[in-house]
């Protein structure tokens, strides 16, 4: 796989916990442990995209469920405006 030198700053502990996979082995440099993080959340990210819409698929195909899914929207959303009244 190719890649490409970037430059990138990161938070100091975060940096801190690099270098001590690097110093203990586990991985072979900063840019190693910055990339398994981000290829990890990538997957994550993919996952979750794929479970919501799996999850708009079946809502779509069975009106009792999008029926369900508008009350709750409705109530959720007529909460949240009561909040924000309420905080005023």
């Amino acid at each position: 796989m190719a890649t490409k030198a970037v430059s990138v700053t990161i938070d100091e502990h975060l940096l801190e916990y690099a270098n001590a996979e690097v110093t203990a082995g586990r991985a072979r440099s900063v840019s190693a442990v910055v990339n398994a993080a981000l290829a990890r959340r990538a997957e994550a990210d993919r996952a979750a995209d794929a479970a919501v819409r799996a999850a708009v698929q079946a809502v779509r195909s069975d009106p009792a469920a999008a029926a369900k899914v508008r009350r709750m929207t409705d109530h959720l959303l007529a909460q949240r405006e009561s909040d924000l009244r309420a905080a005023e």
